[in-house]
């Protein structure tokens, strides 16, 4: 989480405290951790490592999530030693410089698989692009809200649709995994317009993300939306209306998209109005079932949930997705078995001509699985099946046969560049490459 720091949007739903970033609340769980380190990187990191470690977690690949405003706002030697500072949290020793400390992470007992930023659409150009990949971002959550101007401009968010298809575009073409925030319910709208919008958002080609983070609109203390609502301007709908929106939501979605959470992490006591439900995504998963309703996220069909849950767990066969995003084309390729349980998934995007060298990226390749420990093999996880190995073996026969693509470029965790070295990738600049032709 960084330090609070002015954010350059003034949108009406945010919360605004002297104790945290813009949109946090001061008591929000990720703010309290920061505070107790007084916001130094290094020091939660550490903290978070001992947390988990107590929990019984392991620990060798973590995914960081920067936390806090528009964290590609503040200064740029804050943004640097920042992420620094995050990585040698997870390294245990200083470095001098940022390249220095990821160099260390690559063969680090808590290795970084994964860094995710949040950012606004308007402050994602090809300047913080740059940034972004020296800082090792994999991920990036936009703050999209809706797609509608009209309802932009009433909320005082500051940027329009425009910079959206802009901002999406770009991360594609970079290789970045793109996710919306998405908040059905702020003023303007009605449940009918959110669920418009929501299916635009998969049947329009400037959108279609990976993942999906679905915020219902909450009035929360410290925000202008606070004083709309007690002067009777805006109002929340009923749970029961924002439980079956969500639950429609979710059954339109394509089997690309991963819903990572259903709300967002603000304590109840800040609520003053709108769904307060800790437990969403169970009541939501519950309306469905009554709905006879179904969510093709990755998430939900991911082999380790369904295990926990009881399915009866196939055996894995190779499927592929094709479709058109950002004037390029995204084939989705997966493992999964006969009930459509995914063990594993690769996003392989083949570049609109044009685009510098980088014609055919990976973005993501993930298996799913209890959690392995690197050096350490279970026979039934899924990671050790050689289905990772299968999916690149796959995805650079498409880029090569297919689209005559004479290098693949995958923006890798770095924390996972020792593993693609293995399989005759080298790091050029900030991708790890592999000679096709």
């Amino acid at each position: 989480m960084a330090k609070p720091f002015p954010c350059p949007g003034k949108c009406v739903y945010c919360p605004t405290s002297a104790y945290a970033p813009k949109s946090y609340t001061a008591e929000s769980p990720a703010v309290l951790r920061a505070r107790k380190c007084n916001f130094d990187a290094r020091k939660q990191v550490e903290y978070r490592l001992n947390t988990l470690t107590e929990m019984g977690h392991a620990l060798d690949k973590v995914e960081l999530i920067i936390m806090g405003g528009t964290f590609l706002a503040y200064p740029w030697d804050y943004q640097y030693q920042f992420i620094k500072d995050c990585y040698d949290g997870l390294n245990g020793v200083p470095s001098s410089d940022i390249k220095e400390a990821q160099k260390l992470n690559e063969t680090a007992e808590h290795r970084c698989v994964g860094l995710c930023l949040e950012t606004r659409p308007d402050f994602c150009e090809e300047e913080e692009i740059k940034r972004m990949l020296e800082f090792g971002t994999t991920r990036v959550e936009l703050g999209v809200q809706t797609l509608d101007d009209e309802i932009h401009r009433l909320t005082k968010r500051g940027h329009g649709v425009a910079e959206v298809i802009s901002a999406t575009k770009l991360l594609r073409n970079y290789g970045f995994k793109v996710y919306y925030h998405w908040m059905p319910g702020l003023p303007g709208s009605t449940p009918e317009h959110d669920m418009e919008l929501s299916q635009k958002l998969f049947d329009d080609e400037y959108y279609k993300p990976d993942g999906l983070k679905l915020y219902p609109t909450l009035v929360v203390a410290g925000s202008e939306l606070e004083n709309w609502y007690r002067d009777n301007r805006y109002q929340p709908y009923k749970d029961e209306r924002m439980v079956d929106l969500l639950a429609n939501i979710k059954n339109l979605l394509p089997k690309y998209v991963r819903v990572p959470r259903l709300m967002r992490d603000i304590p109840s006591k800040f609520i003053l109005a709108g769904c307060s439900d800790l437990a969403l995504r169970q009541t939501v998963a519950r309306r469905m079932s009554e709905l006879n309703l179904r969510c093709q996220c990755t998430r939900c069909r991911e082999y380790g949930h369904r295990l926990r849950d009881g399915w009866i767990v196939g055996e894995p066969h190779l499927t592929r997705l094709e479709y058109d995003a950002s004037q390029g084309k995204e084939i989705f390729l997966c493992y999964e078995d006969e009930n459509e349980t995914l063990f594993g998934l690769l996003r392989l995007r083949i570049n609109p001509q044009g685009h510098d060298s980088n014609k055919a990226l990976i973005r993501e390749l993930h298996i799913f699985g209890p959690e392995v420990p690197l050096g350490e093999k279970e026979e039934q996880a899924a990671q050790h099946q050689g289905l990772g190995k299968e999916l690149l073996r796959e995805a650079e026969r498409i880029a090569a046969e297919e689209f005559h693509s004479k290098k693949l470029n995958i923006l890798s965790g770095v924390g996972v560049r020792d593993y693609y070295r293995q399989l005759g990738y080298d790091l050029e600049g900030d991708y790890m490459v592999k000679q096709l032709i």
